[in-house]
């Protein structure tokens, strides 16, 4: 008998590039939701709307912050009678937070599936997730194992996490914006990302223009910068610093950044090259090839079966991640993305 959830919402927490982390999930959870839908209660809640506002599974985004602290009958309640008048079947709390589990608990939804964070949640969910579940998945979600639980759990209902098809969609008029820009762009266009918020993740600006120059000179193509509006001076500097061929490197942002052009950007490319952020996420999500230089091993994500990742040595910064070690894989990447 095939399982059913009924009407279901789903809650994610923390950055956007870690809320992002569980689409796949969620969209296999949807796919035994009532008219395969969920909704969303996430932290960015007008990010999120504009990435899955294409996305025919993604049902309503809710606004989850007030829920962050939720204290019964006096921080969030009002939040928590939103969700209530909705009447929901199942939620299913892919995050460690105890206050969403008790949010939902006092929402009165009938099915709470969770990922244990501490004892008490286990009082507060139907079925619980415990932090060390997942298996061999486990392996595949860098320093946060704990989410291959909830991979496991949903495979365990007969669910598929369809690896296939990208989460993220773009909108037409975007698609047709892209093609408009991305005509005149010699192939292989890979995306590039130097910046994270995190000094530990960025690539260094002189590490990345060698290592450019050498992607321009040995592969070709055109190389796009792109990041959110907090990369703008930072990619800046890496164009002032460019001193390979002319007309290789160019800033997508135009310091006029727009995720929903983004999302056709990364649709339209054909590889990413950059650090561990929300961006390297959204490449995964729309099925980009991408290979990400992450801080340290143990950081490493393959949630998704076109991530080609490289880390430093223990305690090494990203630049001394190699060179050639960069453009062999990056070389790789690419010749797997014209097999898309």
């Amino acid at each position: 008998m095939a399982v059913s959830f009924g009407r279901s919402i789903g809650f994610v927490a923390g950055g956007i590039g870690d809320q992002i982390y569980h689409l796949t999930q969620l969209r296999a959870l949807a796919s035994a939701s009532f008219d395969g839908k969920i909704d969303i209660a996430c932290i960015h809640p007008g990010p999120i709307a504009i990435l899955l506002a294409h996305s025919p599974w993604a049902g309503k985004i809710i606004d989850a912050r007030p829920l962050r602290r939720y204290i019964p009958f006096m921080r969030g309640s009002s939040a928590v009678r939103q969700i209530r008048q909705t009447h929901y079947d199942s939620a299913f709390i892919l995050h460690r937070s105890t206050s969403f589990k008790l949010a939902a608990f006092a929402a009165s939804i009938d099915r709470r599936v969770g990922l244990v964070g501490h004892n008490i949640d286990t009082l507060l969910l139907t079925d619980s997730l415990a932090a060390d579940a997942g298996g061999d998945r486990r392996a595949l979600w860098g320093h946060r194992p704990f989410i291959a639980a909830a991979d496991s759990w949903i495979m365990a209902q007969g669910l598929s996490l369809d690896d296939s098809t990208p989460t993220i969609l773009p909108s037409p008029d975007m698609r047709a914006e892209i093609a408009d820009f991305m005509h005149q762009l010699p192939r292989p266009v890979t995306i590039v990302n130097l910046f994270a918020a995190d000094p530990a993740r960025r690539w260094s600006l002189d590490h990345a223009n060698a290592t450019l120059n050498r992607l321009a000179s040995q592969i070709g193509g055109s190389l796009v910068l792109n990041a959110g509006p907090d990369a703008g001076s930072y990619h800046d500097a890496m164009l002032a610093r460019w001193d390979g061929p002319d007309h290789v490197l160019f800033d997508s942002l135009r310091h006029n950044p727009s995720m929903a052009r983004d999302i056709a950007l990364y649709h339209a490319a054909d590889g990413y090259i950059g650090v561990d952020s929300f961006t390297a996420n959204l490449a995964f999500n729309c099925n980009l090839p991408a290979t990400v230089l992450f801080a340290k091993a143990g950081d490493t994500l393959r949630y998704k079966p076109a991530v080609f990742p490289l880390y430093p040595d223990t305690g090494k910064a990203l630049d001394r991640i190699a060179p050639d070690k960069i453009l062999s894989t990056a070389a790789i990447m690419l010749e797997s993305a014209s097999d898309r």
